[in-house]
């Protein structure tokens, strides 16, 4: 029984470790140098893998979910950073490839989309990663506490 638990516990990290590794998808993208893909891979297994083993070893499923969304939230609340390193990247390599006359071009327009990604990322970004970090602080923190009160007779009281 304790390792079905435990399974299914790590089958919610790995969920959230997928999310999270969705939202640095673009600052993954952007350290990549070849063709191969290999750095973005193994990137994205160290991050799903890791999330799994959080949640493999929260005590309780509900532990499991909040760990989960402070990951997601947190990775979340990169998404804008992460758009700007794609974006810089993208601009890098379409100044370098435009011809001489066209650089001056290139660079504006680059700045430009630059600029509208990155503030679209923001929005959604920090909107979105504030609730799943609130939601994560809830569960893995949250719960219910018990207060036993002792009058001066040294008796619990109710």
């Amino acid at each position: 029984m304790t390792f079905l638990k435990s399974f299914f516990r790590s089958i919610i990290g790995l969920v959230f470790g997928l999310l999270a590794t969705l939202a640095l998808l673009p600052a993954l993208a952007a350290f990549e140098t070849g063709n191969d893909g290999n750095f973005s891979v193994i990137a994205m297994i160290v991050i799903a893998g890791g999330s799994a083993a959080l949640g493999c070893f929260a005590p309780t499923l509900r532990r499991a979910f909040g760990r989960g969304f402070l990951l997601t939230g947190v990775a979340l609340l990169a998404l804008p950073l992460s758009t700007m390193l794609l974006s810089g990247r993208v601009a890098s390599d379409m100044v370098t490839n435009a011809s001489a006359q066209d650089q001056a071009f290139a660079a504006a327009g680059a700045g430009i989309a630059g600029a509208a990604m990155t503030g679209a990322a923001a929005f959604i970004g920090i909107i979105t990663g504030l609730i799943f970090v609130i939601i994560g602080l809830v569960l893995a923190l949250g719960g219910r506490r018990e207060v036993i009160v002792i009058n001066g007779q040294g008796q619990p009281s109710n």
